[in-house]
């Protein structure tokens, strides 16, 4: 029997833990690496591959070359629609582009079929439309604006760009978000200082700012509630 290899493209090393079960660590390029085998033995490469669509392109092109039989974008997502709580799981039906030059994302036969036989939790997740954005979108306002725009569920800023590169290798993709922020909550911007480039989390630019500004901790602390659902349901995508 053919052994199965999915590969996972995530934004963040919170992400990527969360994901990936027992992980080993390597190091390919400027990119993390977690890998290791689910209980259902179906083995997994999950790339770090930090904020952004550029950063997100070039790790899914990265991993498109080992041509596994699935490629996932998994991470955390800001909420768009009313009644998506944080801790929501979402799986793209198609995910809509505000990135010039990258065309929006269509579920095809190919990709539906794989990803629910590799991934069979995806039969129990909400289904639809995504949007992938060039910059965070941080106000309740902006997230109602963008929901009544494009009908979009949730809004991450990678996964159209993995998208790109698994239908540029012929590679069956997939989607799974994890709401972290509903449509209600803003994100204060000064949280965005909280994870450098590579995904990494820093915690002193953090700090700093709740120096400068101390109230802010009162709006990290719910924040980070929020968060840590999102975390655990992205633990539940492999078991």
């Amino acid at each position: 029997m053919k052994s199965i290899k999915i590969a996972i493209v995530a934004a963040m090393e919170q992400e990527a833990q969360a994901v990936c079960p027992a992980p080993q660590n390597e190091k390919t390029g400027k990119f993390q690496i977690l890998s290791g085998t689910n209980i259902n033995n179906v083995s997994y490469r999950c790339i770090i591959s930090g904020i952004g669509i550029a950063r997100a392109a070039e790790a899914a092109r990265l991993i498109c070359a080992e041509k596994p039989d699935l490629i996932l974008s998994i991470g955390v997502s800001g909420g768009l629609a009313a009644g998506l709580e944080a801790g929501t799981l979402v799986a793209a039906t198609s995910i809509h582009s505000d990135i010039t030059d990258i065309e929006s994302w269509f579920e095809n036969e190919n990709d539906a079929k794989a990803k629910s036989m590799i991934i069979p939790a995806c039969g129990n997740i909400q289904c639809g439309k995504l949007i992938t954005a060039a910059s965070p979108v941080l106000t309740p306002q902006d997230k109602l604006f963008m929901h009544e725009r494009t009908g979009a569920l949730a809004v991450d800023m990678e996964s159209v760009a993995v998208a790109q590169a698994a239908r540029e290798a012929g590679i069956p993709f997939g989607c799974l978000r994890a709401v972290s922020d509903d449509y209600k909550r803003g994100i204060p911007e000064e949280s965005l200082g909280g994870i450098d480039k590579s995904g990494r989390t820093q915690l002193s630019p953090i700090l700093k700012s709740i120096i400068k500004r101390p109230g802010l901790i009162l709006e990290l602390i719910p924040m980070g509630l929020d968060y840590s659902k999102a975390l655990k349901a992205l633990g539940e995508i492999l078991k």
